[in-house]
């Protein structure tokens, strides 16, 4: 259970911009709407404030944990309305620096050894400040400059307290709205917690930069810190300082003689290398962890830091990405439409031929013009505003990396406004296809197989045996199987009961202790925490 005090702030806030009144169609919002009426913050109004830009300010009332939920949410358009994602979009996670003193202290607590016996100088006032960590630049004592990150005081129980409230909230919404199926609360809600979480584990990070740097370790493309993992911990980390020119100063970068162009192509090589060669990205390319190393202008390096969200696909998902991003620079739409529906994405039935029509309705016309306007990321932006429609969801690292993805040609394009992605990036592609589904890579998977299936083949007699019971049994499982799913939407109608019976007792306790006698508020309440306590269980 949440507490109940930032419970009922949320629930003040989501009153005070009228929040309750975006939610879906169903027989309980008017009255939810009517209750939202009752918290005299919502009489102020929202004025000609757009759907998105009433979510975004709510979020921003809410603080830092649900700002970075709200950044998070910005990338999933194949759930939420285009006009909500790019108002989030517009989100900064933006906090005041806490005490350098504390932070010095913080520190000193988690070092194997004294402050003093580590570090020659350490400087309290912080090179940079975010909602979950800030950084400190530092000197060590046998020389070199490092940063040293450390999390903020108390952020891991603000965290969960937050979490639990999102938690609630998804539980309630997928209890009372049937059609919340489509874009799943819960799952959304836990995918965020495993995001925010990595950030909080610093050892994880250190892990991820280590990782990534021994990927790029003689690249000429990407360079990576190193952690001195000797001194790192779950909540400080100590890594090498980087003196580069920040990414998106193009002016500096072209003073250093830097070719935008060589630059900005090299951006597209690392993400194809990150994603397809080594299966392990960087998620969190904004312009704030990406600089440019200014000593070699001929042989331009990008420099990257914070490695705290990584991806990393299975060998399915890969493989589906790999053969649809093909498909689309090769404008193979059946392909495309294809490998979504084999990929088992798809929530409910799909309409495959009016899918194709509208996949090439939007495709074509972008391959089709100048280079100047021929963007890949808004492409996949509008493609998941179509899964969207069609109650088609991507899995989380497929969010993680359409997000790079849009960091990465947004970047590369401010470097290079002529930056053709699709060009750049087929060749690489098409290698990878080779090496991983080549002649020599089939050839190569079949001779590693082929004892294993020696060793099957006296075995297939009896599985196929197996296999035709199964299919004898059919109709009894199937039948079954409708009777459980009828057993579940009986109790599913029994609990949206209860909810809205326990929403109707909290109104009413509301409006007795502010305008009645207040003796039946108590108990009015207790009534209504028990039937939502039911009403919200497994």
């Amino acid at each position: 259970m949440p507490p109940i005090s930032r419970l009922l702030v949320v629930a003040h806030v989501a009153c005070r911009y009228r929040l309750l009144s975006l939610l879906p169609p169903h027989p309980a919002r008017p009255f939810l709407v009517l209750l939202q009426y009752l918290v005299p913050s919502s009489w102020l109004g929202t004025g000609q404030l757009t759907e998105g830009e009433r979510l975004k300010l709510a979020l921003e009332r809410l603080g830092p944990i649900f700002i970075k939920f709200g950044q998070l949410m910005a990338t999933r358009r194949d759930m939420l309305p285009p006009e909500w994602t790019e108002a989030l979009a517009h989100l900064q996670d933006r906090v005041a620096p806490f005490d350098g003193a504390k932070a010095r202290r913080l520190v000193a607590a988690s070092l194997p050894r004294p402050l003093d016996e580590v570090f020659e100088h350490f400087d309290d006032t912080p090179l940079a400040s975010a909602s979950v960590a800030q950084v400190h630049p530092a000197t060590l004592l046998e020389g070199g400059q490092v940063v040293v990150k450390v999390l903020r005081p108390g952020v891991e129980q603000r965290v969960e307290r937050d979490l639990k409230v999102m938690g609630f909230g998804a539980r309630l919404l997928e209890a009372l709205w049937a059609d919340s199926r489509y874009f799943h609360p819960r799952k959304v809600v836990h995918d965020y917690q495993t995001v925010i979480r990595a950030e909080l584990d610093l050892e994880r990070e250190a892990s991820n930069s280590e990782a990534m740097r021994r990927h790029f370790l003689f690249s000429p493309l990407l360079y990576i810190p190193a952690v001195h993992l000797a001194l790192s911990s779950r909540r400080v980390m100590v890594s090498d300082r980087i003196h580069g020119i920040p990414v998106n100063d193009i002016e500096a970068i072209r003073a250093a003689g830097i070719d935008p162009r060589v630059l900005a192509e090299r951006g597209v090589e690392i993400f194809f290398a990150q994603v397809f060669r080594h299966n392990f990205f960087h998620a969190d390319m904004h312009p704030g962890n990406i600089f440019v190393n200014p000593e070699h202008p001929e042989s331009p390096q990008y420099m990257a830091v914070d490695c705290a969200i990584a991806g990393r696909l299975s060998k399915q998902d890969l493989n589906v990405l790999g053969r649809m991003v093909l498909a689309v620079m090769r404008e193979d739409y059946p392909g495309l439409v294809d490998q979504v529906i084999r990929a088992g994405w798809a929530r409910g039935p799909v309409d495959r031929h009016r899918f194709e029509q509208a996949v090439t309705e939007i495709i074509a016309p972008v391959r089709g013009a100048d280079l100047e306007s021929m963007e890949f990321a808004p492409l996949v932006l509008r493609l998941f505003d179509l899964a969207r429609d069609y109650h088609i969801e991507a899995p989380v690292q497929y969010i993680l990396l359409m997000k790079t993805l849009v960091h990465i040609e947004g970047l590369g394009r401010s470097i290079y406004p002529r930056l053709d992605i699709w060009t750049v990036g087929r060749p690489l592609l098409e290698a990878w296809m080779m090496e991983e589904y080549g002649p020599a890579a089939t050839a190569n998977k079949l001779r590693n197989r082929l004892p294993e299936w020696a060793a099957q083949l006296p075995d297939m007699p009896e599985l196929l045996r197996d296999g035709l019971e199964s299919l004898r049994h059919q109709p009894q499982q199937q039948r079954e199987m409708a009777h459980y799913f009828e057993t579940g939407l009986r109790r599913h109608r029994h609990k949206m009961l209860g909810g809205l019976g326990g929403l109707g007792l909290a109104a009413l306790a509301a409006v007795d202790a502010l305008h009645g006698a207040g003796q039946w508020a108590w108990p009015m309440a207790a009534g209504a925490l028990v039937l939502l306590a039911w009403a919200c269980r497994r």
